[in-house]
Parts: C-alpha cells; structure tokens; sequence
C-alpha cells in the first residue's frame, strides 16, 4: 500500500532538488570561509577584469590626444589616480561581496536545513518500513 505523506515528502524533495535549490545544495558542502573566500576572490577577478576593459575604453576614445601628447603626459600622476580608483574599487568589492556572500551563506544554511530535515523523514519512514519488513513472516504451514 502507497503510504500518501512518503509520496508526498519524496514529491517536496524532488522539486527542491530540481526547481528550487540546486546551486543551494550544490554549494552546502563547503564551509562558511572558503564559501566566502571563493566568492569575494571572483568578485575582485571580476572587477579587475573590467577595470581594464574600461581604462582601454577609455584610452581608445582619447587616442589622438594621448599619440598628441606623448611626451607630455604626466605619467606618474596618471598612474597614482588610477591605481587610487582601483584600490578604492577594490576595497569597496571585497566588503560588498563579503557582507552580500555571509549573508546569502547563511540563507542557503537555512534552505539546507529544511532540505535535509525532510530528508531524514524519508529515511525514517524507510527505516519504519524495513523494521515492518522483517517483523513479517509468512505463515502457511
């Protein structure tokens, strides 16, 4: 007989599974720090990435000045300013991602729980079943 609350836990479970909480469960077996780690170290690759793609942006459409001016240019005081923009960028991410991550860690720990409280009713009830199983015998003689 079809015992309808494991049908309905198993059901619960696999749309967790496949619908809601994959990248949560996929993401639960690392610890808070190297979940954080991970994330703040992408967030600063990221940033760098498109620091540069935005300072060679920036250079093309002042091109002909810069060829112009070559010689001219105060190159150590455009190297200060824009190593100042990208320390200040940089910090800002670390401490953004780090707050954004630790939090969104904590969410995902809480969905987890959840996830694997009804797990372990699914294996109650399969233990429950088994148990059942062997009290059984058949008696025919």
């Amino acid at each position: 007989m079809v015992n309808e609350e494991k049908v309905r836990i198993m059901a619960q479970i696999a749309l967790d599974e496949t619908k809601y909480h994959k990248k949560e469960i996929r993401g639960g077996e690392y610890d808070k720090s190297d979940y954080v780690r991970s994330h703040v170290i992408s967030a600063i690759w990221n940033v760098t990435i498109s620091y540069i793609f935005i300072l060679c942006l920036i250079a093309l459409y002042y091109a002909d000045y810069i060829f112009l001016n070559v010689a001219r240019l105060a190159y150590e005081r455009l190297g200060f300013i824009l190593l100042g923009i990208y320390t200040i960028f940089i910090i800002l991410t670390i401490l953004m991602s780090y707050l954004f991550y630790s939090k969104k860690y904590i969410r995902n720990r809480k969905i987890l729980e959840e996830y694997y409280e009804k797990l372990e009713q699914l294996d109650r009830f399969y233990e429950q079943g088994r148990e059942d199983a062997d009290n059984d015998t058949i008696t025919g003689i």
